[in-house]
């Protein structure tokens, strides 16, 4: 608040009129309508006189966060503690996928060169699908182990599947 603000509210809350105040500091009234409007500042002697007119102290006439009694007064602002943001981390996505996919290809690749083998035992047939199913299988194993390495990495970071970023 200004100090034309701090003495217009205080010398309303004294019931008195600019012209009452100016008769009473031996100023005129459009001396005390320049001070409430921050056009002009009273004079030393006058604002001394104006503190004890109006029961108020000169800090607080003069300094901000003080109050009438001249207490230093503090502003508290509640401020609510913004989260971190998060970025979703495509790491660990593409580690699920890589181990999912793998796992799949293992599984039906194990699988399936068990079946042909005992069907190629039983029909002697060749074994050339063997061959096929066996790539499938040994590539599913190395998309565990792809999907592994990202999963060591990401762990170590402590990144899952969101990664902290700082608080803007």
């Amino acid at each position: 608040m200004k100090i034309g603000e701090k003495l217009a509210a205080a010398r309303r809350a004294k019931n008195i009129t600019q012209e009452q105040l100016a008769d009473i500091l031996g100023v005129s009234r459009q001396a005390v309508s320049r001070w409430e409007s921050d056009l002009a500042y009273p004079e030393t002697e006058n604002l001394v006189r104006l503190s004890e007119i109006l029961d108020v102290n000169c800090d607080y006439l003069l300094k901000d966060n003080v109050n009438e009694k001249g207490e230093r007064t503090v502003e508290v602002k509640i401020v609510r503690e913004v989260p971190a943001r998060r970025q979703l981390n495509f790491a660990f996505i593409i580690m699920f996928v890589l181990i999912a996919a793998g796992a799949y290809m293992a599984l039906a690749g194990t699988w399936n060169v068990v079946a042909e083998l005992m069907k190629a035992a039983a029909a002697r047939r060749e074994t050339g699908i063997l061959l096929a199913m066996g790539l499938c299988g040994a590539l599913g194993y190395a998309l565990i182990a792809a999907g592994a390495v990202i999963l060591v990495r990401c762990v170590k970071r402590k990144e899952y599947l969101f990664k902290k970023l700082s608080a803007e």
